[in-house]
């Protein structure tokens, strides 16, 4: 028996811009989400490059809509997950996956006077004068609910920065997260720093020395939160 057609829908920022990345596939099956890696996309699967904040001109809907990590790139939230919710079908769902980008510590480690903690302060205050909110993760759920989904759930995640937690699956993921930040502060910073706030290049790259060292202190312990939030377009609509 032919299975039936299953449409995915995943956006994505590309360049830190806003962009999104739609991937289509004919029934559901495995993918590739790299899109210079063409000799690897199988032929159920299609890659754009497009303004996700734009009028969505797809002529179909989707079973399936994921968003993930557009922290700091949209303007209009609430506008972006209608838009999810006018192209999925009545019955299909869509997942966002972001975070909230504000450090925390928890036995005050981070303090006031860290470069990373300045930093941190500095990075949400530009993004958010520059009309983009840094911190989306805990205001998914609402979007969606007032997008019009039901059976709408959420969770929250803590992300260590490093390998600090006793815990031994937060201490693998404070790796990975440590490594992330470590590897993408400038991709991270230079748009906002000298765009937003007029920053040099050169002066970034002394703020971005100044955390790396910071980061690679032991006793300095700081985290924040990954948020997921998921909901169901009513089969009605």
């Amino acid at each position: 028996m032919k299975s039936s057609p299953f449409a995915l829908l995943l956006l994505l920022p590309f360049a830190f811009s806003l962009y999104m990345v739609p991937i289509l596939i004919f029934p559901a099956s495995s993918f590739s989400t790299n899109a210079t890696e063409t000799h690897r996309v199988p032929p159920n699967v299609r890659f754009e490059i497009d303004d996700v904040e734009a009028n969505w001109t797809y002529h179909q809907t989707f079973d399936y809509i994921h968003c993930r990590f557009m922290g700091s790139a949209i303007r209009n939230w609430p506008r972006l997950v209608r838009q999810c919710f006018e192209h999925t079908k009545p019955g299909g769902w869509v997942e966002c996956i972001d975070l909230d980008l504000e450090w925390n510590s928890p036995d005050g480690s981070l303090t006031p006077d860290l470069a990373s903690k300045h930093f941190n302060t500095t990075f949400l205050a530009a993004s958010r004068e520059g009309g983009m909110e840094p911190c989306p993760g805990p205001l998914l759920e609402g979007w969606l609910r007032d997008a019009g989904f039901k059976d709408v759930a959420a969770e929250r995640h803590v992300w260590p920065v490093g390998t600090w937690p006793a815990d031994r699956y937060l201490k693998e993921v404070g790796a990975w997260n440590y490594l992330q930040i470590m590897e993408g502060l400038e991709a991270f910073t230079y748009a906002l720093f000298t765009r937003v706030l007029g920053y040099s290049q050169q002066e970034v790259d002394v703020v971005c020395a100044k955390i790396r060292k910071e980061m690679k202190n032991p006793k300095m312990h700081a985290y924040f939160y990954l948020h997921v939030a998921y909901g169901k377009k009513p089969e009605d609509k």
